[in-house]
C-alpha cells in the first residue's frame, strides 16, 4: 500500500474536514485579502502565509496550528506557532483562537457546505487530514510535471478549492477547449479520493464510455495505492487525459 488507509468511516471523516476547511481556515485567509483558497501542506492543508504578519493556519493530524511572524527586518523577525485541538473544539472556538467570529453567511461558491451548529462538539480522526494532504500533494506534483511537458500552456496556478474540496488546475487544452485537472477526496459520486481530467464547462467530447461521473476520467485511490509507482501512474494518467482531449 501508498497511502494512509481511509477512516472506515471516510465520507463522514471528509465531511467534517471540509467543513473546517472551509468555515474555518477559508474564512480566517479571506479576512485579510478576500480570497479563500487553501494549499495542500505536509500532513493536511491550510492557508498560505497572508496578511501583514504572513499568517499560515494549517491543519495537520489532529491539531490547527496558528504561526505568525512579525517584523520587516530579516534579522529581527519574531515568529509564534499557536497550537490548538481540533477534537472536541468546536468551530467557533477555533475561529476565535484565530481571531474572528464564523460567518453563517460564508460563501466560497454554489455548493459551500453548511456551517452547521458552530457549538457542536467536533470529531475527527487525526488520519483524516494526513490522507488528504498526501493525496492532494501526488496530485499536485503530477498535475505540475503534466503541464510542465506541454509547451506553451496556459495553466491556472493550482489551488485548493473548499466548495468541492479538491486541488485543481485550469488550463487551456486547445481553442475553444479549456480543461481541468484535479484530486478530490470524494464526493457523492465517487466517495473515495480520486484524480480526475475532463473539459471546464459542458463539453464533453470523445466516446462517450470515456467519461465517469461527475468530471471526466478518473484514477481512485484504491487504483493508485496497489500501483508500484503512484507519482509515475497519477502523471501518467493527466498526460492521457491532456493528449487525448487535445488530439
Amino acid at each position: 500500500m501508498n497511502f494512509h488507509p481511509l477512516p472506515d468511516n471516510w465520507e463522514q471523516q471528509r465531511l467534517v474536514a471540509q467543513r473546517l476547511a472551509t468555515h474555518v481556515l477559508g474564512q480566517a485567509r479571506f479576512r485579510h485579502d478576500g480570497l479563500f483558497d487553501l494549499v495542500p501542506l505536509p500532513g493536511g492543508f491550510g492557508t498560505p502565509p497572508v496578511g501583514p504578519q504572513r499568517e499560515r493556519v494549517r491543519l495537520v493530524g489532529g491539531s490547527m496550528f496558528i504561526e505568525r511572524v512579525v517584523g520587516d527586518d530579516v534579522r529581527e523577525l519574531v515568529a509564534t506557532t499557536q497550537v490548538e485541538i481540533v477534537v472536541g473544539n468546536t468551530i467557533r472556538g477555533l475561529c476565535n483562537a484565530i481571531g474572528f467570529e464564523p460567518d453563517p453567511g460564508f460563501w466560497v461558491g454554489g455548493d459551500t457546505p453548511p456551517l452547521g451548529d458552530p457549538d457542536e462538539l467536533i470529531i475527527l480522526d487525526s488520519v483524516t487530514s494526513s490522507v488528504l494532504g498526501e493525496w492532494y500533494l501526488v496530485g499536485q506534483r503530477a498535475m505540475e510535471e503534466a503541464v510542465a511537458s506541454i509547451p506553451g500552456a496556459e495553466a491556472s496556478v493550482g489551488r485548493l478549492w473548499p466548495e468541492h474540496f479538491d486541488f485543481g488546475i485550469d488550463l487551456a487544452a486547445k481553442p475553444g477547449v479549456r480543461l481541468n485537472l484535479g484530486a478530490a477526496a470524494g464526493d457523492g459520486g465517487l466517495n473515495e479520493p480520486y484524480l480526475h481530467v475532463g473539459p471546464w464547462g459542458p463539453e464533453r467530447p470523445g466516446p462517450a464510455e470515456y467519461w465517469t461521473a461527475p468530471f471526466g476520467a478518473t484514477l481512485t485511490f484504491a487504483e493508485l495505492d496497489i500501483v508500484e509507482e503512484p507519482l509515475g501512474r497519477a502523471v501518467e494518467f493527466f498526460l492521457h487525459g491532456l493528449a487525448y482531449l487535445r488530439g
